[in-house]
């Protein structure tokens, strides 16, 4: 494996991670139509702020006499199961597409398992994508396929009419 690592992303490096995060929206199936709508500086308050809301770490290509190429992030936070505990919950795992096939996904994601184990976790957790390459590696590392529950989400104009309304 060619030499590379990972660090903790700063403030100054959030328009690099908006970047990627863009970079990453056309591998995404049925991706927001008006595309990435988050800022440099929600990035910054959410990640940097008084309440960290997120942890992002870049995946560097090390090249002699060059500088570190930013080849792709994962981004994750901690959350609470009531059945188990903490989790660390995986928000995004990105490899530009020339990298990959590379083990960079594997090295990406052993290191955040040292981290979910570091800090008493239950588990480490991610949505993926379904009959995908990234699915035959998530299965290929021992991850295992949630066919219980299904994902919901309400967007703002849904939270605020649930909110403004009160009943369901």
């Amino acid at each position: 494996m060619a030499d590379i690592r990972l660090r903790p992303t700063t403030p100054e490096d959030m328009p690099t991670l908006l970047k990627l995060i863009q970079d990453f929206l056309p591998f995404v199936e049925n991706s927001p139509g008006d595309g990435v709508t988050l800022t440099v500086e929600e990035l910054v308050r959410d990640g940097f702020g008084d309440k960290q809301y997120f942890t992002c770490l870049f995946l560097e290509y090390l090249q002699p006499g060059q500088p570190p190429e930013v080849i792709g992030y994962t981004l994750y936070y901690f959350a609470y199961s009531t059945w188990s505990g903490r989790v660390l919950y995986m928000e995004d795992i990105y490899i530009s597409s020339d990298h990959h096939r590379k083990g960079y996904g594997k090295f990406i994601l052993s290191h955040l398992a040292k981290v979910a184990l570091e800090h008493h976790c239950t588990r480490l957790s991610w949505q993926g994508m379904v009959d995908r390459d990234a699915a035959k590696f998530y299965d290929r590392i021992g991850a295992k396929r949630n066919d219980i529950w299904s994902n919901y989400k309400l967007d703002v104009e849904a939270m605020q009419s649930l909110a403004g309304n009160g009943r369901t």
